[in-house]
C-alpha cells in the first residue's frame, strides 16, 4: 500500500510504502544522521567540560586515554631534540625526535620488519634430529640413553628366564601327576605315558585309531565285538587269505600306501548287506582279494558261519498296539492301529499320546487315550 508523505529533511513530497519510512531519499536519510551525530558531539563536549570543571582529577585520566597522550609523555621527558637518521632500508636521511628509529617512512619501516623476520623463521629439521634432541632433554645424553635401554633389555630378559623357568617346573608337575602304564587297544602291547587321553602306543598305531574313527564305515548298531584289530585277526588266522589262500605280507606297504598282498578285514556277510562287525562274521584277506570281492556274498558263505553266531543283525520285531481314543465325558470316538496311525489321523504327537496311554497324564489334546 503506498502512502503520500513528507521528507522530514527536504521537506519534499514521496510515496512510501513502508509505514516506518521517514526520508524521501538515502542521501536525505545520511543528511539527517550526519545532523544528528554533530548534535550528539557537542552536546558530549559540553557535558565533558562541565563534568571536568567539577571534577579536576577526570582531565588528567583522560588525557591518558588519548592516542597521543603516550607520544606527549615521551617528548616531555626527553625534550624536543631533533635527530638527523640515515634509513636503514633506501638510505634516505630523515629528521626525527626518537633516538632509535631506524626508517624513514611506514613503508620502509614495513620491508625492514619483513627482512627482520625472514631471518626469526625456525629452520625445519629432520624426525631424527628432534628425536635426539628429545633423547638428550630427557636423559642428559645418548650414551645416558643406551644405558637405559640396555638395562631394561636385561630386565626384560630376566623376567622371561623366570616365567620360562616357572612354566618348565608347572610342566614336570603335571606330568609327574599324569604318569600312568596303559594298554595299546590297538595292537594291546603296554605302554608307559604322561598323557591321559592317549590309548595307543605308537603313532603308527594312532593313525590306524584315528582310520577307524573317521571312516564310519559300520554303524554302531552293527558293532558287536569292539576288540576287533587287524594284528589279532592276523595271528587268529595265522595270516592266510581266506579267498585264495596265500600268505598276507605286512611289509607290502611304502608310506601309507598299501599293496595288493597287504592284510585287511573282510566280512563274510558284507556290512551293506546287514552283517555284524564281530568275530564270527570276518575273515582275514588279501587287500586285493577283499576289493575284488567287494559286497558280494560266496557260495559257502553259510557254511563257513555258525547257526548260532552273531553274523546277520536281528531284525527288530515290530511291536502295535491298538489305541482308543474318548472323550474328555469318556464317550468313544476312534480306535487305530498304533500310536503312530492315531498321530498321522489326528496331527498330534505320538509320543504324548503314549504318555497318555500309559497313565503318565489324564488328557492330551482334549481327548482320553488307552490302549486296548
Amino acid at each position: 500500500m503506498r502512502i503520500k508523505a513528507t521528507c522530514k529533511m527536504c521537506g519534499g513530497t514521496y510515496w512510501k510504502t513502508n509505514g516506518r519510512s521517514m526520508y524521501c531519499s538515502d542521501a536525505c536519510k545520511a543528511k539527517a544522521r550526519n545532523k544528528w551525530l554533530d548534535a550528539t558531539k557537542e552536546k558530549r563536549a559540553e557535558y565533558q567540560k562541565e563534568y571536568r570543571g567539577q571534577h579536576p582529577n577526570i582531565q588528567e585520566q583522560f588525557d591518558q586515554r588519548h592516542p597521543n597522550y603516550s607520544r606527549d609523555r615521551a617528548r616531555k621527558i626527553r625534550g624536543n631534540v631533533e635527530h638527523a637518521k640515515t634509513c636503514v632500508v633506501c638510505g634516505k636521511t630523515f629528521i626525527t625526535y626518537r633516538s632509535n628509529k631506524k626508517t624513514c617512512s611506514d613503508e620502509c619501516k614495513a620491508a625492514h620488519r619483513k627482512a627482520r623476520d625472514k631471518h626469526r623463521i625456525r629452520t625445519p629439521i629432520s624426525p631424527e634430529d628432534e628425536h635426539r634432541k628429545y633423547i638428550i632433554r630427557t636423559y642428559g645424553s645418548e650414551e645416558a640413553h643406551r644405558a637405559y635401554l640396555e638395562e631394561l633389555e636385561q630386565k626384560k630378559q630376566a623376567q622371561m628366564e623366570q616365567t620360562k623357568a616357572r612354566k618348565e617346573q608347572e610342566r614336570k608337575e603335571r606330568l609327574a601327576a599324569n604318569f600312568r602304564e596303559g594298554k595299546c587297544v590297538v595292537c594291546g602291547k603296554a605302554f608307559t605315558t604322561y598323557n591321559p587321553l592317549q590309548k595307543t602306543c605308537c603313532s603308527e598305531c594312532g593313525k590306524k585309531l584315528s582310520y577307524a574313527r573317521k571312516q564310519k564305515r559300520i554303524p554302531d548298531e552293527q558293532v558287536i565285538d569292539k576288540d576287533i584289530t587287524l594284528e589279532a585277526l592276523y595271528r587268529r588266522d595265522s595270516g592266510v587269505c581266506y579267498l585264495c589262500g596265500g600268505v598276507c605280507d605286512w611289509n607290502d606297504k611304502k608310506g601309507n600306501i598299501v599293496g595288493g598282498l597287504y592284510p585287511s578285514i573282510d566280512h563274510i556277510i558284507p556290512v551293506s548287506r546287514g552283517g555284524l562287525h564281530s568275530w564270527d562274521n570276518i575273515r582275514l584277506a588279501h587287500f586285493q582279494c577283499n576289493a575284488k570281492k567287494s559286497n558280494d556274498i560266496i557260495p559257502n558263505a553259510k557254511k563257513m558261519v555258525a547257526v548260532n553266531a552273531y553274523s546277520v543283525k536281528k531284525e527288530p520285531k515290530q511291536s502295535k498296539k491298538r489305541t482308543m481314543q474318548y472323550s474328555e465325558a469318556g464317550v468313544f470316538v476312534a480306535e487305530y492301529e498304533s500310536t503312530a496311525e492315531a498321530a498321522r489321523k489326528t496331527g498330534f504327537k505320538a509320543k504324548q499320546i503314549q504318555n497318555c496311554a500309559r497313565g503318565e497324564r489324564k488328557l492330551y489334546g482334549g481327548f482320553v487315550w488307552k490302549y486296548a
